[in-house]
């Protein structure tokens, strides 16, 4: 009996590492509820970040002042948001508008619709193979990287897809 108990012992010391290692690991499923993306469950894939693809990140250090007095239930999760840029283009956030390769794609607020001031991420280079640059054109105000620059590989969570939007668009939002 002894060495019965020995062996189921033994059988359950991986369950406590298993059970850590899906505590730290990306969630499979998000609910996102920012109309800056589709509304609804989103699920994680095996994929590299890409452009075009929607990725889970925590904010980078530019974002925290404002994530934290603005919207502190995003410092304790992730940011769902569309990649829109990747190593080697050219992203220029200069004069209050954002362009991405030359073209120009939305203009750069100062504020929030409450009036707080925004992060003012400012410059034009190209971004390195560790680089992303999300944003949205769903909504005028949506917090994306012309506030605070470009999300690192290191951040990105995971890259997850839409298992189906609640809204198929978020509607009309005044500008921030």
């Amino acid at each position: 009996m002894h060495r019965r108990a020995r062996i189921a012992l033994i059988g359950l010391l991986p369950l406590p590492i298993a059970l850590a290692q899906a505590a730290l690991s990306a969630p499979v499923l998000l609910l996102n509820t920012s109309p800056s993306e589709p509304l609804g469950f989103y699920v994680r894939v095996s994929a590299e970040p890409a452009v075009g693809q929607v990725i889970a990140f925590r904010p980078p250090p530019g974002a925290w002042p404002y994530v934290g007095a603005a919207m502190p239930e995003r410092a304790r999760t992730s940011i769902l948001k569309t990649i829109r840029a990747g190593e080697g283009d050219a992203v220029c956030a200069a004069a209050q508008h954002l362009a991405i390769n030359g073209r120009i794609l939305a203009a750069i607020a100062r504020t929030d619709r409450r009036g707080r001031p925004l992060p003012q991420w400012g410059g034009c280079r190209q971004l390195r193979r560790d680089e992303y640059f999300v944003f949205s054109a769903r909504i005028p105000n949506s917090f994306d990287s012309r506030y605070y620059g470009p999300v690192r590989r290191t951040d990105v969570i995971g890259v997850y897809q839409p298992l189906g939007a609640l809204v198929a668009s978020p509607g009309p939002s005044r500008p921030s």
